[in-house]
Formats: structure tokens, sequence, C-alpha cells
């Protein structure tokens, strides 16, 4: 049955072509989806085969159950062989530059963070992809720990530069696996999905044959096929019964084909280990319980086998067909694998609880022994019964420490867990509990709530008391659960400490703060308001974290004074420290800026994600990123702001934070609604809309906005003024007054006008002026000017328009200027003031061009026709015509960078520095990097 693949013709051809598109110097991402025993390990197998046949370097991987929390452990299974056989030089090359980060990582001594992680294994890969094509190949996906999968997430997008082809197996709907990231890779465009089916009768029929060396009886194989479903595995372990027993493949056989039937692997496995000598047994099951690629020598002490003799019970499995074949590692040392992972699952559970235990208790003291990593002694012990022992908790607790720095706090709650069963020793008891609380507010809140409603039991300082309560009391809120349960329990806590616990105390105050941001309908809380902002200065973490938060609410409210709190939070250095550790919460400082002013936001978030990006979380970047993306947005930097608030999302989803992923796809819908992308913004809303389970988050009233603004450009205007109008009145019900965080009466207005209701239009967009005029930022300003002008009937929206194009033109909020200017020109050109009209339509077109905004192109070019002019092409040329992102590029290889190394300080591929290389070239009519620095060093 180890003979050629039958009916897998058109799976072997996607392979084939994934082979040479790599030889290419292409790339190709496959997963094969089946369930267990489809063949996936086969076609694995051959791919492997095909790549090392064509040349190409192969680097292989297979998930397992025991090692699902260890930390990148299919990375560390595709590098680390490949790393410790490589030549110094070789090993230096491909870790220079960013690649770097990757050496600590891969062994355990990295000071770095998630995207630190993620960037630097990316130009791990992309260096070692540079000697030589690559394939990794990776089996059991489903059974992935989760930095592995985002790694492997990360990498999908960026496979453009790379001659890398990636092919990996699971099972589809297991129930254990990392759902949102297996999504997250299937659902990328860069992703096939490969399906084998079942076989056909007729190619079991043929399967049949090569196995039994002569052509089966119709019913025989009939019967088989009914048995084994046209599994490939089952039919394999069918036959062998078979002919264990000597049964030929005829009709009279049937009666023992459905006797054995889908029982044949379970059967026959127990009919291989009854026939082998006891230790013989108990080496299988010390493999077992070692997992994928067992050390011989940790297997032959585990069962108590001496070395000697450890080769000859090797050979046994082997001719059981229970042992496949293994390719050593480097330095010539083999590992021991079983032939599928349901051999090795169904000799794992007919061992007896009590021996498993004590297996894999013995398997932690033998690794640790040897010097194994934390987490591979750890992944034992989670197998154990509780032994009060402190060194199974030192242990736990190592590998939890270890796994948070790599950004995987599901392993590390999972190791926390069973310390906290063990138990700990009294003294660190509460320790433990509020470790494991740590690591669960980041996967399982109501876990996390209990660790420390356990913690506060035995805790018995007031000022432990108190820190245990911010803790659960912040959960209650993030947990979005009952509110007045948060503001209770917060309040409890403030009387209860001591008044010399300032730093706890405004830490506390800020929670309360945030309540009605987080849920609306409690805005009496902003009553706290005016004393908070009065506190003497202080020099705690605690007093930054206020800060924070008072500059976010009257930012909300449209206080022009929370611009300048938040610069003072974004200037200590504290907050930056918070950036590099990973404490997202203080990254929310910098929104006020991004609001305010668009160029200052952007300064203030480049400044805290290169902060992140060395050493912070993905939760950090990713709300930074997507903040940044909102200030491209309100400049009109449309391109710029897509590119980045798809990474954002990407890397929210990664994270698993849906709140923030809500505010960034509604600022993606509205860019993508600006660049005439109407059914990607509808099909981006999609992914969070209809959300009736999130209707009482603040946060909701964001994808209100931009489902109104949808349905407003699909003509839907009764659905997009409710939409607005609901919108607003969340908005208002946390505190909410500032257009520049949520403008919801410009979208209505213009629903309303669309519905012959003007009057009310008109109303609603003077009252964001007013709005607007409070809060004092000049592009908020404009624009709402713009909206009223739009709104006022008659040449008396002429001086109106007037207006705003002379508060726009001095802002950097360009398509917004544009708008303006179009406006005016069709005012003009309905007041018959055609020369006039077509000068500020022709500016206006060129102007929203460079934003790359197609409708409102479109729209200037309609007007300039109505005004009896032939619209010439858009210009863009010249530095003006520039993006950001092609701006820092060129000026970057005028300093000499070469492509890579731009890529490697932008955080961008090589193809990317390529692409926008091309776009600078032809926006300034240059053909070679030589003539970059004389042209940028024009004034602009």
């Amino acid at each position: 049955m180890e003979g050629a693949l039958l009916g897998r013709d058109a799976e072997l051809g996607w392979l084939r072509t994934g082979v040479g598109d790599v030889l290419a110097g292409s790339h190709a991402f496959m997963v094969i989806a089946a369930p267990a025993g489809m063949g996936k390990t086969r076609l694995l197998k051959e791919t492997d085969a095909l790549a090392r046949e064509a040349g190409v370097r192969v680097l292989s991987a297979r998930g397992t159950e025991l090692e699902r929390e260890y930390s990148l452990g299919l990375v560390r299974q595709l590098f680390e062989p490949l790393l410790h056989a490589a030549t110094p030089e070789e090993r230096d090359r491909w870790l220079s530059g960013a690649a770097g980060t990757a050496r600590g990582m891969l062994s355990d001594t990295s000071s770095g963070g998630e995207f630190a992680m993620l960037h630097g294994l990316f130009w791990l890969t992309s260096n070692i992809c540079q000697d030589t094509p690559l394939a990794m190949i990776i089996d059991d996906l489903h059974w992935a720990d989760e930095p592995s999968l985002r790694f492997l997430a990360y990498l999908l997008p960026r496979l453009g530069d790379l001659p890398l082809l990636v092919v990996g197996a699971l099972r589809p709907d297991e129930p254990d696996a990392s759902g949102q990231l297996l999504d997250l890779i299937l659902s990328d465009q860069e992703c096939r999905t490969l399906t084998p089916a079942p076989l056909t009768e007729r190619a079991t029929g043929d399967a049949l044959a090569q196995w039994f060396d002569r052509r089966p009886d119709p019913e025989f194989t009939r019967a088989c096929h009914r048995a084994t479903g046209g599994n490939p595995l089952l039919l394999a372990e069918l036959t062998r019964a078979l002919t264990r027993d000597a049964f030929p493949p005829t009709a009279d056989t049937i009666p023992h084909v459905e006797h054995i039937g889908s029982r044949a692997l379970a059967r026959r496995i127990a009919l291989e280990l009854a026939r082998l000598h006891p230790d013989t047994v108990r080496l299988a099951r010390a493999i077992a319980v070692l997992g994928p690629h067992a050390h011989p020598a940790h297997a032959a002490r585990l069962a108590d086998i001496e070395p000697a003799r450890l080769a000859g019970h090797l050979t046994h499995l082997h001719s059981a067909h229970l042992l496949q074949p293994s390719p050593p590692h480097p330095g010539g040392q083999a590992h021991l694998d079983f032939l599928h992972p349901l051999i090795r699952a169904t000799i794992y559970r007919t061992t007896h609880p009590t021996e498993r235990a004590a297996l894999h208790a013995r398997a932690a003291d033998l690794l640790t022994a040897a010097g194994a990593r934390p987490e591979q002694a750890a992944e034992h012990l989670l197998h154990t019964p509780p032994a009060n022992n402190p060194q199974t908790v030192a242990i736990l607790r190592r590998a939890a420490t270890l796994a948070m720095s790599t950004g995987a706090p599901q392993a590390a709650h999972t190791y926390l867990h069973r310390a906290t069963t063990e138990p700990p020793p009294p003294e660190q008891h509460v320790t433990v509990l509020m470790e494991a609380a740590t690591a669960a507010f980041l996967t399982d809140l109501p876990a996390a709530k209990d660790y420390l409603d356990t913690a506060a039991v035995l805790a018995e300082d007031p000022t432990t008391q108190a820190r245990l309560a911010t803790l659960r009391e912040l959960i209650h809120l993030l947990g979005f659960q009952d509110p007045d349960h948060t503001i209770a329990g917060v309040n409890e806590a403030l009387e209860r400490l001591p008044e010399d616990e300032d730093d706890l105390r405004r830490t506390l105050e800020a929670m309360l703060l945030a309540v009605p941001l987080v849920v609306p309908g409690r805005h009496h809380l902003l009553d706290r308001l005016p004393v908070l902002r009065e506190l003497p200065p202080s020099t705690t973490l605690g007093s930054v974290g206020l800060d924070s938060m008072i500059a976010i609410c009257d930012a909300y409210a449209g206080r022009p004074e929370a611009a300048g709190r938040a610069r003072r939070v974004i200037a200590d250095p504290r907050v930056h420290q918070a950036a590099a550790d990973g404490a997202f919460l203080f990254m929310n400082a910098s929104f006020p800026l991004v609001v305010y002013d668009p160029d200052e936001g952007i300064s203030a978030c480049d400044l805290l994600i290169d902060k992140a990006r060395r050493t912070g979380s993905l939760l950090s970047l990713s709300a930074l990123q997507g903040f940044r993306g909102l200030a491209w947005l309100q400049r009109g930097d449309l391109s710029e702001a897509a590119g980045e608030l798809r990474e954002a999302l990407r890397l929210a989803t990664a994270a698993h934070t849906p709140f923030q992923q809500y505010a960034v796809i509604a600022w993606l819908a509205q860019t993508l609604l600006e660049q005439g992308l109407l059914p990607e913004a509808e099909a981006v809303l999609a992914q969070a809309l209809p959300g009736p389970s999130h209707k009482d988050r603040e946060v909701y009233g964001f994808l209100l906005l931009a489902h109104a603004m949808v349905l407003h450009a699909t003509g839907q205007e009764e659905q997009a003024l409710r939409a607005a109008l609901d919108a607003g009145r969340d908005f208002g019900a946390s505190g909410g007054d500032n257009p520049a965080v949520l403008g919801w009466r410009s979208v209505a207005a213009a629903c309303l006008h669309a519905l012959d209701r003007g009057e009310e239009g008109l109303s609603l967009a003077q009252e964001e002026l007013a709005a607007a005029m409070r809060w004092g930022a000049p592009h908020t300003v404009g624009r709402a000017q713009c909206t009223v002008g739009l709104l006022t009937p008659g040449a008396g929206a002429i001086p109106i328009l007037e207006g705003a194009i002379e508060t726009l033109r001095h802002t950097s909020a360009r398509l917004d200027h544009a708008k303006a200017l179009i406006a005016r020109g069709a005012a003009l050109r309905r007041a018959n003031q055609r020369s006039s009209a077509r000068e500020d339509l022709t500016a206006g077109m060129d102007l929203a061009d460079m934003c790359g905004a197609a409708l409102l192109v479109e729209h200037a070019r309609t007007e300039l026709r109505a005004a009896g002019a032939r619209p010439r092409a858009p210009r863009q040329t010249g530095l003006e015509a520039l993006t950001p992102s092609e701006s820092r590029v060129a000026r970057l290889a005028a300093d000499g960078l070469t492509n890579r190394q731009i890529a490697q300080r932008l955080y961008v591929t090589a193809k990317t520095v390529e692409v926008h290389l091309s776009a600078v070239y032809r926006k300034l009519g240059i053909r070679h990097r030589s003539e970059l620095a004389p042209h940028l060093a024009k004034p602009e």
C-alpha cells in the first residue's frame, strides 16, 4: 500500500506546480485539508521528494498534541536542524541584519517581543532563500502552537520576495485547534487549499491489486471500500490484517472484512504489541509519551532499556510497521517517529493512565537533567497529577515566562494553571495566582477573575488586596460584564486604599474613566474629571495612566486641552517603556493627537511603534498601527492608510483582540470607500456586521458610522440615516461630542439632504461645525465648513466653501482640501462662473488623484465637462506626487542603502521597496538610483 499514490492526481499536479514555481523564483503556499488517514502525510512526503530532486532545500516540522503549548515549537523544528548543521559563515549570513533577533529567540535568550520575533524569522527565511529555493513542509498544522501559526500568517503577505514553497497539512474542524489563526491563514488569497477526497471504489480496487498482487473480486473491493469509507490509511491497515491471517481478496472473505472493518488500525496495533517482547512494548510506550522526534537515548532511559540492546528493540518496532525510518539530526543522531500520528495516539491511549502519568513525570526529570528548555519539561508536567513539588512549580513558571515573551499567553496560562494546582509553596501562592491571572487576562477573562478571587482570600496586606481588586475590576470592564459591578468594586477598593498609595489610587481612577468609553450610559462617571484634572503632578506610572485616560475622555468630549495633556504623556519615557513592554493600554494616549493633528499623531505613533516593534507586543502594535492608519486617512493618503490598516487588522486578528479589530475595520472600510472600492468596503464591514452582541460597546459606533457611509454611497438613505443617528446616540452616551473622533452629524446631514430634508441636514451640519470649532483642529473645522457649504442652497454656499478652502489650505488634510475645491468649483459652475469653476475643479481633481480618491476624481471630471472643459489626465509627477512610503524609500535609497537594507529598516519586503522605487522613478522622470539625490534635494 506504500506504492504509487492513487486518486491523488489533482493534488500531485498542484504540488508539482508549486515546486516548479519556486524553481522559477516565485512562491506558493498550500494547505492539504482532510480527515485523518486520507493521505495527507503521503502527499507531504511526495512533495519532499519532488523538492529535493529539484534541488530545493527542504525544512520540515510536525505538530503534535503533546507540544501544542510549546511556544515556537514548529518554528524550532523548521530552523534549528538547519542552523545546527550550518557552517559558522552560513549561520552568520542567515542571521545577519534584522534576522539577528531570531538567533536569541531560537535559543530562549531573546529579550525581544512578539513582532520582533516575527520580523526576525521572516528575514531569516528571506536570507536562507537568497542561497537556494526553500520548501517548508509542515504536518498536522491543527496541533501547531499559536506563535508558529502567527509566523505563518505574518509570512503569507510577504511571500512575493521569496522563492519559497510552504505546504502544510491539517485536519479540518479539529476541536482544539487555534481556529482564528488557521482561518486567517486559510482565508488569505495566497493560500491554496487542497482537499483530497476519499478513494473511489475503482481506486480502492487498484490499491488492493497492488497489495495482493492480483485483481480482487469486485464484491471484495466493494466491501473493503464500504468498510473503510475510501480512507487510504484504514484500507492499508485492513489489508495488512487480512494478509496476516492469510485471507485472499475474494468474495468469501467479505465477512472477515466486515468484522475487522474500521477497527483495523487499533486491532492491528494490539496484535503487533501482543507479539512483541515486553521491553519492546515498553519502549514503544516511552516513544509515544516523548512525542515526535524522540531522542533514542531518552527513549531508552525512559523505558529502562540498556543502550546496547536499544537497536534490537527498534528493529522489532520497524519490522512491525510501527516506527518509520527517520533521517538523522545534524551530528548523526537519529530521532524516532511513528509511521502515522494515529499509531502514536493509539499506543498512547492504550497505555494505562497511571503508567502514562509516571512516564511523563520521569520524562520531565530526564529532560530537565539533560538541559532541555523549560517548555519541554513543562509539557510533560501538564500530564502529571499534583504532588506538592516546588521544583514542578519552578519549571512551569519558567516555561510560562518564556511563553509570554514569545507571544503565547494561552500556553503561559496552561502552565501557570497547572502550577496553581501543585500547589505552590505558601509564600509564592499569591504571586503565582497573579501570574496566572495576567496570562489568562489575554485569553480567558473569567479564569483570570477566578485566580484573583482566590488570591484575594489568601492576601493579607491592604495594598495587595487593592491591587487584586484593581485587576479584578479591570477584567470585569474589559469582559463587558456588569458595569455597575465594576464601578462598585473600584469605589470599594478606593475606599479601602491607604492614603499613601497614590499610584494605585490614580490607576483606579483611570479605570473608572474607562467605563463610559466602553459601555455607553455611564457618563456620570466623567463628573470626576474636573477634580482629577487638578491633581498635583506625580512621577508614578499610575499618574501617566490617569493622564492618558483624561486626555482620551477630553478628546471624545472635544476639549482642546486634550492635545496638550496627550503630548505630555507621549513625551514621558515611561510610556516608551510601556510600549516596549507591551502595555498596550498606554498606547491610547496617541489617539488624541491623531484626531487633533494627523501629522503630530503620526509622529507620536512612529515613536511608539518603533519601540513596540523592537520589544513590544502585537496588542500594542496593532493599536498603534490602527491609530496611524486613521491619521493617514485624515491626511488623505489613502494608499498609505489602506496598507497600514490592513496590517493592523492582521495583527489584531492574530492577537485575538476583537475590540481593536472593530475600530480598524471601520476605518479601513472608510478608506476603501474613499478609494472608490465599494464592494471591498462592504466585504470588510461584513467581518463585523451585524454584531448585536457588541451593540452596547462604544467602539461599535465606529462600525455603525462606517456602515452608514457605505449605505449612503449605495443610495440606501433611510437605512444610512438610522445607522448614523444610532452611532451618534451611542457616542453621546459615552460622553462623546467631537466630530474629529466620530463625525456622525455630517453623514446624517448628507442623508437628510438626499431625502429632501435639507433644513434638518443643514442644522446638523452647523452643529458639527460648532463642535469642530470648539475642538479647534483646523482639518476638522475645514471639513465641517465644507459640509455646511455643500448643504447651503444657492450662491450662499460659495463664501462658506471659500472659508473651508482657506482653512484646509494650511493643513495636511489633502483629501478634505480636494473635496472643498471641487465643491466650490461645482457651486461656481452652477452660478455660471465657469472659468473660476474650472480652476477649482482642476486643482481639486489633481489633489484628489494624488490621494488616490478615484470616485472624487471622477466626480471632478464630470463637473469639468459640465463646465465646458475637456478634462486632461490628472498630474502625477514631481515630489508632491510621491506617497509618504515612496518618499521614505527614495530618501533611504538616495542615502545609499540597498533594497534589502531599506526593507529591513522600514519593516516591509524587498519586493515592496522595488515597487515603490519604480513608482518614484516614473513620477520623478528618472531611470537610475544615482539620480535620486539631486531630485530629492530640490525644494518641494
